[in-house]
């Protein structure tokens, strides 16, 4: 005798049709955005279209679960597929509620939030930006109190170098610079960074203070795109540094301290990548 199939329930198919969908759709929106194929309003009307289809999806399943657990029948597996993509695309969604929350609503940070580095080659409402308040100051302080300037006891060219290498080792598009000579105490390096995934633009301006002991060196980073930046901008300057007090094999002094230390070992700096070509389209 044949064995009667089990019916599978319509809402199992539909939710792994509705959740295999997503995934794809945001690699090529990103794909196609870094690509500068298309703008970011399509992209975040792909990206918005993307996480209803995987809420959909999920609701789908929680439908073809309730069906098989009610009435029997097949369709477990793709109901667990469809909840295992669907919950994927959505983890990100929930991980910006959870930035959105912890963090504080700021998308412009500085190393010296009472004199910050200035952009000149940004865009006007960059560039426009008030100086934070007394509010925004203690949000920043609190949320990132390791966000401080560094000090380093190599002369103020040599510090210029590492950075402009590094600049360029990042992939970053240099719009302004101008190096700290016996004429100039102070010197910047202007850049667009862009971020990881979805290539959104930011403007990171680092500068250069000749202070008689070696080099003071600020760096401020302000996200293009709304209001609150989801702590991009703080990873870019504490991975900026990391890779800064890498370069020039020296440790940063503390707010106590603000004595040049000595470098390790015999002092010899390692050689320096060519730094990034200035950009002024």
């Amino acid at each position: 005798m044949r064995r009667p199939q089990r019916p599978i329930p319509l809402a199992a198919i539909w939710a792994l049709r509705l959740a295999a969908l997503p995934i794809p759709l945001l690699i090529l929106a990103g794909l196609l955005h870094r690509a500068s194929m298309i703008a970011l309003a399509p992209l975040f009307i792909v990206i918005g279209l993307a996480w209803l289809m995987a809420g959909l999806a999920l609701m789908a399943a929680v439908v073809a679960f309730r069906s098989i657990w009610v009435n029997g029948g097949g369709g477990a597996a793709p109901a667990v597929g469809a909840t295992a993509l669907a919950l994927l695309v959505l983890a990100v969604p929930a991980a910006i509620i959870v930035d959105l929350v912890r963090l504080p609503r700021i998308a412009d940070l500085s190393t010296d939030l009472s004199d910050p580095p200035l952009f000149t080659a940004a865009p006007d409402s960059v560039v426009m930006r008030p100086l934070p308040n007394e509010v925004e100051r203690a949000a920043q302080l609190d949320a990132y109190p390791d966000i401080l300037p560094r000090h380093y006891p190599q002369s103020p060219e040599r510090v210029y170098l590492a950075i402009a290498g590094l600049v360029a080792a990042h992939g970053w598009t240099v719009t302004d610079a101008r190096a700290p000579d016996s004429d100039n105490e102070v010197g910047w390096i202007e850049a667009t960074a862009r971020t990881l995934l979805l290539a959104l633009p930011a403007d990171v301006v680092i500068r250069i203070i000749a202070d008689g002991s070696g080099a003071l060196v600020d760096m401020r980073s302000a996200s293009r795109i709304g209001a609150h930046d989801l702590g991009d901008d703080a990873r870019r300057i504490r991975d900026f540094f990391a890779d800064l007090d890498a370069a020039l094999q020296g440790v940063p002094e503390g707010e106590d301290d603000a004595r040049p230390q000595a470098l390790e070992g015999d002092g010899v700096l390692p050689p320096l990548p060519e730094p990034a070509p200035v950009s002024r389209s």
